[in-house]
């Protein structure tokens, strides 16, 4: 019997014929992009959500030995319970005051002319200061002021109305993306070394190098971003609360979501927080409107400036290294391009593509692409105390400090 000869290798491509198989593949590549394109959204948002619970059942799993499956499933478990928990005992009364922001906001819409008009013949006290607004010529600001905030007014309250109508209705969108975080939090661990296995041999030390890097970056805009509106939510809650504003709870929920839009977003919550202020009438300081709303407004900036300055690098720290002026710049190209999505991922994505432009022009200039070590994240420790065996001759046992890696 001859023996089997062994199988003929593969002969390699040409480069003309490697050039046109990846242009091929990039082409096919776009277009089930465009054809699913309304499956993206989704997608990314079950991705984030993976990437931030992530850690919790990585510690699951050291921890107490769980094994993955397990680890996630428990992790989804509690997260609902605890949203059920919240939902129910605050969900009530954030309804409540939704409802009543809406009907103000399109009932003050058409009263805003009138209203300025009373405002602009008033005196306005604020402490030793007593402004005559009646000997002032405020009738092209009241004109002006009125042209803004009528259809600013109306439109809010129609936007957040088709918001609260539309909450039943995304109920599949969300179980869908639940389902998708859970697959892809079981499956996620070591994902970004079988992603650097399909580069080249010689670069897959690179490529493994860059996926860290970016999911780094995602990370830590995630955790970050989340829990800054978290905070941002009930700071700015319990501010208006304490001033007296109405619908302060809804106010601080609204200044917790729109945070994680660039600079516009503080900026709206803070405009319909002031507006409220404005409208609201009696407040319990007994100040005019239009100081009550002056105070709202620096309340609203003192917050700002704390987040900025204090929040923002303590909690995001400097893990995305970018600047105000690049942030707000590629907010405006995210929102020409992607509209409010481009807004919402502009940090991250700006952050991620400095990590790889860095490496691309590192290397097109032929000087090393990791000018800094890699980050090695620490080891885990459990510190803790047991009892030692006592030797051979010794009288008793010691307490010993325990790490476990």
């Amino acid at each position: 019997m001859k023996g089997l000869l062994p199988p003929p290798e593969s002969p390699p491509w040409r480069p003309s014929s490697r050039l046109a198989g990846a242009v091929i593949l990039l082409i096919l590549l776009a277009g089930l992009l465009y054809a699913v394109r309304r499956l993206l959204l989704p997608v990314l948002l079950a991705l984030l959500l993976a990437y931030m619970l992530a850690p919790l059942v990585h510690w699951l799993q050291r921890r107490s030995k769980v094994p993955r499956l397990g680890g996630a499933l428990l992790v989804f478990v509690v997260l609902g319970i605890l949203i059920g928990g919240a939902a129910t005992g605050l969900g009530l009364a954030a309804s409540q005051q939704l409802g009543g922001l809406i009907d103000d906001l399109i009932l003050l819409s058409n009263q805003v002319p009138d209203q300025l008009q009373q405002i602009a013949v008033a005196q306005v006290v604020l402490g030793p200061w007593v402004f005559d607004l009646s000997k002032m010529n405020a009738e092209p600001l009241v004109s002006g002021l009125a042209s803004i905030l009528q259809p600013f007014l109306s439109q809010t309250g129609t936007i957040l109305a088709t918001l609260a109508s539309a909450t039943a209705s995304a109920v599949g969108v969300i179980a869908l993306i639940v389902v998708l975080a859970f697959y892809m939090l079981v499956d996620i661990d070591g994902a970004e070394a079988r992603l650097a296995a399909w580069a080249p041999p010689e670069f897959q030390g690179d490529a493994l190098r860059l996926l860290n890097e970016t999911t780094l970056v995602w990370r830590a805009f995630v955790r970050g971003q989340l829990l800054l509106a978290l905070v941002l939510g009930l700071v700015v809650a319990a501010a208006l609360a304490a001033l007296g504003v109405r619908f302060a709870l809804v106010l601080g929920l609204i200044a917790g979501i729109l945070d994680v839009v660039p600079f516009f977003g503080p900026f709206i919550a803070g405009l319909i927080a002031v507006v409220v202020a404005f409208f609201q009438g009696a407040n319990w300081w007994g100040l005019h409107p239009l100081a009550f709303a002056v105070i709202v407004l620096a309340a609203f900036l003192i917050i700002q400036q704390i987040e900025n300055t204090v929040l923002v690098p303590g909690i995001l720290g400097y893990s995305l290294k970018t600047r105000p002026l690049t942030i707000l710049l590629a907010a405006m190209a995210g929102a020409t391009l992607a509209g409010v999505v481009g807004m919402l991922l502009a940090q991250p994505v700006t952050a991620m593509l400095r990590v790889w432009l860095t490496y691309f022009y590192r290397k097109t200039a032929g000087l090393d692409p990791w000018p800094e070590p890699s980050p090695a994240p620490p080891a885990p420790r459990r510190a803790g105390w047991r009892l030692r065996r006592p030797r051979a001759g010794s009288e008793s046992a010691q307490e010993v400090p325990d790490e476990q890696p």
